[in-house]
């Protein structure tokens, strides 16, 4: 279990004034606590190792970074860089990348995609972000709880795991929504799933995205030459890249479901709206005959027809009523045989 009394040290020591998050020192049996970083990281026991989390945004801890002898000229630059394109490389003994994350809101909800940056060798795991992440904060309450670590490669492991499950989670809940929005097009509530389903469309962009880019990232170090990654970032890479898989999986299900919803949605509104348009256009043709007839009894011209009669406004409306059911029959024929004739 994580010293609880140490934690009022990541506001207290000279972590903060370096903009450093926070330093944790894992001993050799895997557990975990907060203390100071050293001025200079040195070689620590067997099976000890630092987990330092950093701010980019920080001036303070973009020249602490400059001026560490143990980073590679390439790990420095990912570090620094604002780059956002996923990467992982290797120079002398020091690996370096960079992978998408999820950024984490104060009010629970993580939507926005922010990108975590990391050194790591053997004696040091070294993270950075601009953004609060919630794979990072997760991790470190994990530590807190008690969870033991041995190595800087199963910490970096268990930073992806802890994003692959709110990506797991996030899957879930919008298989659940997009199930709920089939079930209101089945019940013929189709405006009502119109907004549901493009809100659907776009979370399963996002997270499709999102996998997309971490399952290329760790298939493609999973296959590296032993040349340029060892074997152990390799292994853990492929059992990432195995979660990822399933993962990836679900959420392309769910984004062909919710696209084809939409497209759904789509063809019932344009049917609605092509049906309201006929019976328009049906209503706009029977009284043009009456408003032809209309209008033209409605001229203040001399010789108009019934002008004389007493009677001719009965005569005007009788024939504007059959110059409308006229126009009907004529329509109702003509549908009847193009009907007959598809057929």
């Amino acid at each position: 279990m994580l010293d609880l009394q140490n934690q009022n040290t990541i506001l207290q020591n000279n972590n903060e004034a370096r903009g450093l998050v926070f330093a944790i020192a894992f001993s050799g049996d895997g557990t975990g606590a907060y203390a100071d970083f050293p001025a200079e990281l040195e070689a620590p026991p067997a099976g000890s190792f630092w987990w330092v989390h950093v701010n980019l945004t920080d001036a303070r801890c973009r020249k602490w970074l400059s001026e560490r002898g143990w980073l590679s000229e390439e790990a420095l630059d990912i570090l620094l860089s604002s780059e956002v394109h996923d990467r992982i490389e290797s120079e002398e003994g020091l690996l370096a990348g960079v992978f998408v994350d999820a950024k984490l809101e104060f009010a629970g909800k993580a939507e926005d995609m922010a990108e975590l940056r990391f050194a790591m060798s053997e004696q040091i795991l070294l993270t950075g972000r601009r953004r609060s992440l919630r794979s990072i904060e997760n991790t470190r309450i994990a530590i807190e709880r008690g969870k033991k670590i041995d190595s800087t490669i199963e910490l970096l492991e268990e930073i992806v795991d802890r994003e692959a499950d709110f990506v797991a989670k996030s899957a879930s809940d919008l298989g659940r929504v997009v199930d709920a929005i089939e079930d209101k097009i089945m019940a013929g509530y189709i405006n009502a799933a119109r907004d549901e389903t493009r809100s659907a469309r776009r979370a399963a962009i996002k997270l499709h995205r999102q996998m997309s880019r971490l399952l290329v990232l760790f298939r493609r170090v999973e296959r590296a030459p032993a040349s340029r990654l060892p074997q152990d970032l390799r292994d853990a890479a492929g059992r990432i890249a195995q979660r990822l898989e399933s993962i990836y999986q679900e959420v392309h299900s769910s984004q062909d479901r919710a696209r084809l919803l939409q497209d759904e949605v789509s063809a019932a509104l344009a049917h609605e709206t092509n049906r309201q348009l006929y019976i328009l256009s049906m209503l706009t043709a029977l009284f043009l005959p009456a408003t032809l007839v209309t209008g033209l009894f409605g001229m203040n011209t001399k010789g108009l027809p019934f002008g004389d009669n007493d009677a001719g406004f009965w005569w005007a409306l009788g024939l504007s009523i059959a110059a409308a059911v006229a126009t009907y029959i004529l329509f109702y024929v003509t549908l009847r045989t193009r009907r007959r004739n598809a057929a």
